[in-house]
């Protein structure tokens, strides 16, 4: 197989096939987007081998009937269009199984449960071990879907080999604790992906290209794999047939070392993938959160043949292109905030992107020249009015954007402070250079008033002042001692011990950030949990963080009263007690800003409030807020 570039767009599942496994418009119009982009080779989400035992989502592509093929080519029919080349992932989730989803038992090399996964934030369920039969029956499987994968055209396929699912959990003596000739030693346990491997060969022929994607290693609490391992099995897969490995790795369970996506830097896992190199002789696709500028320097050093990028092109799927034009800042970065994996895994929906609005809605949701020229102008600079503005740009409109503060983000400013948000910096960036780009003119330092807007006369007011602070009804509360979150994050000091009122994301982020300056820190909330509103997978990496910190967290309180002494409580039992504290900041929820909503109604034609003006919530919905409205100006 021979690609055009060494950019490889990894498999990502996208839960956006038909309920019984097929393709639809969204998908290939999904997939056409990143092939279009200038990515070489596409490897196609996780299709399943044996449905519906083997599913991992409700609308997850299938291959275990021959049905299935006029769909799959015509998926890898838009992918060739554009020049690249095109895998199709071969996948059971084993033991990753959802019963709810599947209506049967999961199935697993032994009957041992899946642990948390840090990354989907759940645990799996008790499988069902495989019997011998059932297990040489899978491996048959396997091998007529990647027949059913040539026939459709597809340049090869890649066995998925790694993370939740059930070759994986062959590979790992944790989860694979059988007796018999697919347990014990190593090569027993590598034994299911060796005959899959040969099984693939068989049946699609052996110059048909496999890819293996195998875990370099696993870490955490329940590790199955060590990197010897993983060595020795990349040389088996590559003894028994494959072509290529794409090098990946797996966390088991939480701990306050842990680094989340928001903050995983580049390359980190690019040691694991030398050493796999070191181990064959086959061509090994390596990863991590790789821009262009590493990936360079990557091939260059002969660390890997070929370069994954897999949320950076949810994110942009222009990616490959603007590098190889040397439009680098242009490039839409990835957060890693992982809503993509929580919107398909947690929620069952279909992808999404919290900074890239079209991800999963490619077909029809594009951003078209208006009609004609219309005079916009864009109150507030956070995430939703400066997407907004862009989009209006994009359009062909003249806009002027307001913003009362002299630096734009908005409350990004503000959530970029807290440990382990470094990612959220180059979202600012990237707006703030799109901004300048389309020409779009900015007033900083200047707050908006309705005799201003009347004398600049637009066509077109979208406002997007956000959201402030919300004060509780506490006596006491405007002592001086009282400060916001906000103000915190914004530099302004407190004192040695700090009770924090409220419990959810500013409040939690706000107290490890002093906690990590040797504050004492006590967080006070209402509700019987802190972190509510934080999706599973992060949710439980930062409250093993802040308990390994020492920050107290205390549910199911009301406060009374705020003292010269703290913050006088009484706990979710009914005893009253004062928490003793030299500063409390609030971080109690916030409320819509609409101030100027009500007095242009009856002067603007057309007026829109977008993003936390209507409704405080996350940056994904700011995004696509202000993605939404851009597009209907």
């Amino acid at each position: 197989m021979e690609l055009k570039n060494r950019v490889v767009m990894p498999a990502m599942g996208t839960n956006l096939g038909t309920p019984e496994g097929y393709v639809t418009e969204e998908i290939k119009a999904y997939y056409e987007e990143r092939a279009k982009g200038g990515v070489g080779l596409v490897i196609v989400e996780v299709t399943c081998i044996d449905a519906p035992t083997g599913k991992t989502v409700e609308r997850q592509l299938v291959a275990d009937d021959d049905r299935f093929i006029p769909g799959l080519e015509e998926l890898a029919g838009v992918i060739h269009r554009h020049g690249a080349k095109a895998v199709l992932q071969l996948h059971h989730a084993g033991r990753g199984a959802k019963s709810a989803i599947t209506h049967t038992q999961p199935v697993g090399p032994s009957a041992i449960p899946m642990p948390l996964g840090t990354l989907v934030g759940y645990e799996g369920e008790l499988p069902r071990e495989l019997s011998i039969s059932e297990i040489k029956d899978l491996v048959r499987k396997f091998g007529e879907a990647a027949e059913r994968a040539k026939k459709a055209g597809f340049d090869g396929v890649e066995i998925h080999a790694t993370g939740y699912y059930l070759v994986a959990q062959f590979l790992a003596s944790t989860s694979n604790t059988r007796q018999d000739e697919y347990g014990g030693e190593l090569g027993n346990r590598a034994r299911f992906l060796l005959d899959v491997t040969r099984a693939v060969k068989q049946a699609a022929g052996q110059t048909y290209p496999v890819l293996c994607k195998l875990s370099a290693r696993e870490f955490g609490t329940e590790a199955g794999i060590t990197l010897e391992e993983g060595q020795q099995i990349a040389q088996m897969a590559q003894e028994a047939g494959a072509d290529a490995i794409e090098v990946a790795g797996m966390i088991w369970g939480v701990g306050p070392r842990i680094r989340p996506p928001t903050s995983e830097r580049p390359g980190s896992f690019l040691p694991f993938t030398e050493a796999i190199k070191k181990a064959v002789a086959i061509p090994v696709i390596g990863g991590g959160r790789i821009d262009p500028e590493l990936g360079e320097r990557v091939l260059q050093e002969r660390e890997a043949d070929f370069i994954a990028i897999g949320k950076g092109l949810i994110a942009d799927p222009e990616l490959p292109n603007k590098a190889a034009s040397k439009r680098i800042d242009e490039i839409r970065p990835c957060i890693g905030c992982i809503r993509c994996i929580d919107n398909v895994t947690q929620k069952g929906g279909g992808l999404v992107c919290a900074v890239n609005a079209a991800a999963g809605r490619e077909r029809g949701y594009g951003v078209a020249l208006a009609e004609r020229s219309k005079r916009v102008l864009v109150v507030g600079g956070g995430p939703a009015g400066m997407e907004a503005a862009r989009v209006v740009a994009l359009r062909g409109h003249q806009v002027t954007l307001y913003e009362k503060e002299s630096r734009l983000g908005g409350q990004l400013l503000q959530a970029v402070v807290p440990p382990h948000k470094d990612n959220l910096a180059r979202l600012i960036d990237y707006l703030t250079t799109q901004l300048t780009k389309l020409g779009i003119t900015l007033k900083l330092g200047l707050e908006v008033t309705p005799r201003l807007i009347d004398e600049a006369t637009p066509d077109v007011v979208i406002l997007a002042m956000g959201a402030e602070p919300l004060v509780p009804r506490i006596p006491g509360i405007h002592r001086p001692s009282v400060v916001s979150a906000r103000q915190v994050l914004d530099g302004k000091e407190v004192r040695k011990r700090v009770a924090i009122i409220g419990g959810a994301l500013v409040g939690c982020e706000t107290a490890e950030f002093l906690a990590e300056q040797g504050k004492m820190v006590t967080i006070l909330e209402v509700l019987d949990e802190v972190a509510t509103g934080v999706i599973p997978a992060l949710r439980g990496l930062l409250l093993c963080r802040l308990a390994d910190k020492g920050v107290t967290m205390m549910t199911g309180v009301r406060c009374q009263e705020i003292t010269d002494g703290g913050v006088a409580i009484i706990t979710k039992e009914g005893i009253s007690q004062t928490v003793e504290a030299d500063n409390v900041i609030i971080a109690a929820g916030a409320k819509s800003n609409r101030a100027l909503l009500g007095a242009l109604q009856d002067r603007i034609s057309e007026i829109y409030a977008i993003g936390d003006c209507v409704e405080p919530q996350g940056i994904l919905e700011a995004i696509a807020d202000g993605y939404r409205i851009g597009r209907l100006t």
